[in-house]
This record gives C-alpha cells, structure tokens and sequence, in this order.
C-alpha cells in the first residue's frame, strides 16, 4: 500500500485512504503516508463498503467543482497506470462508470475464477447485463455520482455488487476497461471471505431479482 500511495502521490492524484479499524501494530503502515494521503480512521472494522462511503463522504466534504474520483484496492492488484486511465474514460462519460475487467487466466486464484464465473452470470440473470468482471475494485466516476452512490445499501462486499445492480436501473452505464491482472502470493493479501461474503452478494443479487432496485 505505501509504494502504492507513493506512485499515486508522484502522478498529482489526491489521496484518500481509509483505514477500516487496523490494530495500532499497523500505524507503522499508515503513519508513513499520513503526509501525502488523507488517512480516515476509526477503532472498529464494519467493512468494505463502509470505508468506501466514508472516503466518498469526506471527498464530497472537502473538494467542489468537477472531479474524477478513482477507487482502488490496497492489495497491490491495481496499477497507478491503469488507473489514470480510468479517470481520463471516466472525464470523458459523466454519467458511467468505469471498472477495471480483468481478464481471468490460469495465473488467476481458482477461488476468484470459481467466484467472479457464478456472480457474472446470476448478474447477467438479474439484470441482463454482460459485465465480465463484477469483483473489481478498481473504478472510476465523475463526482455527480457520490450522492447516489452514498445511498445505496451495503457495507461490506455486498455495497460494491448492489452499484453494479443498482446503477444501470437508473440510467447511469457501466463501462469495462481491460486492465493488467496483478495477484501478489495467490491473492493472499484479500480479505475476502470465500462462502461469508459471497452469500451476502448472492443474497443481494436474489433481492435484486425479486424486488427490484427500491428494496435492495
């Protein structure tokens, strides 16, 4: 994360990270970058979703006029290049999103190509929408997005499947760029959990189903 922040930081990106409840033993982490990044922090984990909302309530909070606001995860699986990229797609479709495809391969983890396989299709059933990469955490989208993104539901993995369900019912595109595939140690690094999280989203895409975008 900190040669992340760094490559960031030399690229004139404003910085945001959220640091979703870490122990102190990792302040060694994020004290290092607490002058070039704005760090949000808080004791309890309450999860991925949530830290993303707390990130775009600060944005909101401190920056007006137009802007790109990218989102990327901290793992070392997205590249400061391919991000860049997404923000200059994202300036030119205001109302899109952009996310980040990554195409899967026999390099990619069998618990991503086994995860990412079922929910790209029960998307597709729910929405009739082809989105090849529906896990994705890297994503780019103009700043009149944040309100709509901040009332939608979600605060764990779950938050990031329900914008895919959510967004295309109210008119706003999504729009999928091929991005460089990085797994640093088999993805050891994520904290997703493989049955926990998954049966949230798997949840939220069957509520999707049967009640539609208001209820989700």
């Amino acid at each position: 994360m900190i040669k992340l922040v760094n490559e960031l930081n030399e690229k004139s990106f404003k910085i945001v990270v959220v640091n979703d409840g870490s122990s102190s033993k990792y302040n060694t982490i994020f004290e290092p970058i607490s002058s070039i990044a704005h760090v949000i922090s808080y004791e309890n984990n309450y999860g991925k979703g949530y830290a993303l909302k707390q990130g775009l309530k600060y944005i909101k909070e401190s920056y007006i006029g137009n802007y790109i606001v990218v989102t990327l995860d901290c793992d070392g699986q997205h590249t400061v290049k391919d991000a860049k990229r997404l923000c200059n797609i994202a300036q030119k479709n205001p109302n899109a999103i952009i996310t980040g495809k990554r195409i899967r391969g026999k390099h990619t983890p069998i618990r991503s190509r086994l995860g990412n396989s079922i929910t790209r299709l029960l998307y597709h059933i729910a929405t009739g929408i082809n989105i090849y990469d529906t896990q994705t955490g890297l994503r780019a989208f103009n700043n009149n997005l944040i309100d709509t993104l901040l009332n939608i539901s979600g605060d764990r993995y779950e938050y990031e499947m329900n914008v895919l369900l959510i967004l295309p019912s109210r008119g706003i595109k999504i729009i999928e760029i091929e991005i460089e595939v990085i797994y640093i140690d088999n993805n050891s690094g994520s904290h997703f959990n493989t049955v926990t999280d998954a049966r949230r989203i798997f949840k939220q895409i069957l509520k999707f189903m049967l009640k539609g975008d208001k209820n989700i």
